[in-house]
C-alpha cells in the first residue's frame, strides 16, 4: 500500500535526521512540526483518503481500516457487515454490488441502482450472517436531521435531529441493487451520501431513507439532511 509505505519511510528519514544520520530537510521539519501539533502530514494526506480528523484520531482510524481488510482477505468471502467508510473506493464496492446483481439476474448495468433498507440493530454481533441479497455496511452517520428506529421489523424513518446530537449513528443498512423500474420513491428522500462533512467532492451516492407517510421531501431538502460516512 502506497500510504503505509509513504508512512514508514517518512517517519524513518525523520528519525535518522533527528540522530544526526541524515541532513534535515524541509519535509522533515514540516513532519516534526505536524506530529507536534496533531496535525495530518501533507504527503500523507495526499496518498490517503478524504478525512477532516487530527492526527491521533486518523492513525487510530487507519489502524481499523487495515484490520478490516485483514480480516477479510483472511477470510476469502464477503464480511457479515462492511464498514463502509473504511474502503478507500467505496464508490466502486457498490457498484461492484450493482455488477454482481446484474450479472445474477441478467440485467443491463447501466440500469442497475442500489436500494437502501435499514435494520433497527447497531451491534453487529447482533447480524447473524451475510444477507440474502446485498451487502451489509455500517459506519454511516446522519447530518442535519435525527433517525427514529422502526418497532420490530418495520423500517424506521427520518425525524428531527434532537440536542447534542450533531452526527447521530445511523443503523446497520442493507444495500441492495434493483432494476430502475423496480426502485420505488414512494415515502423516501432522496439523501445524498459524502465521505466527510466538508461534502462537494466527497460525494458517493444517493441513497433511500424513508420518511413519515405525512411527510414532505422539501423538508429535508432544505434542512441539507445528508448522510456521512465519518463523523469527523
Amino acid at each position: 500500500n502506497l500510504l503505509l509505505s509513504g508512512m514508514r519511510n517518512s517517519l524513518i528519514e525523520l528519525e535518522l535526521g533527528i540522530s544526526g544520520a541524515l541532513n534535515i530537510t524541509d519535509n522533515m521539519e514540516a513532519m516534526a512540526a505536524d506530529l507536534m501539533t496533531n496535525k495530518v502530514n501533507r504527503l500523507w494526506a495526499e496518498k490517503a483518503y478524504p478525512s477532516l480528523k487530527l492526527a491521533s484520531a486518523w492513525f487510530a482510524d487507519l489502524v481499523s481500516r487495515v484490520e478490516q481488510l485483514v480480516e477479510w482477505t483472511r477470510a476469502l468471502t464477503l464480511l457479515k457487515s462492511v464498514w463502509l467508510s473504511g474502503l478507500f473506493n467505496s464508490m466502486s464496492f457498490l457498484t461492484s454490488n450493482m455488477q454482481v446483481a446484474a450479472r445474477s439476474n441478467n440485467l443491463p448495468l447501466d440500469f442497475m441502482v442500489n436500494r437502501c433498507r435499514f435494520y433497527n440493530i447497531r451491534d453487529l454481533s447482533e447480524v447473524a450472517s451475510t444477507p440474502a441479497q446485498g451487502v451489509n455496511v455500517h459506519g454511516l452517520f446522519m447530518e442535519g436531521a435525527g433517525w427514529e428506529d422502526g418497532k420490530g421489523e418495520d423500517e424506521g424513518y427520518i425525524t428531527e435531529s434532537k440536542m447534542k446530537e450533531l452526527h447521530p449513528q445511523m443503523p446497520i443498512c442493507n444495500i441492495y441493487a434493483v432494476h430502475i423500474n423496480e426502485m420505488s420513491w414512494n415515502a423516501m428522500y432522496h439523501c445524498p451520501v459524502f465521505s466527510t462533512s466538508l461534502r462537494g467532492a466527497t460525494f458517493l451516492f444517493q441513497a433511500n431513507i424513508r420518511m413519515d407517510p405525512d411527510d414532505v421531501e422539501v423538508r429535508w431538502t432544505l434542512a441539507g439532511a445528508a448522510m456521512l460516512t465519518q463523523d469527523d
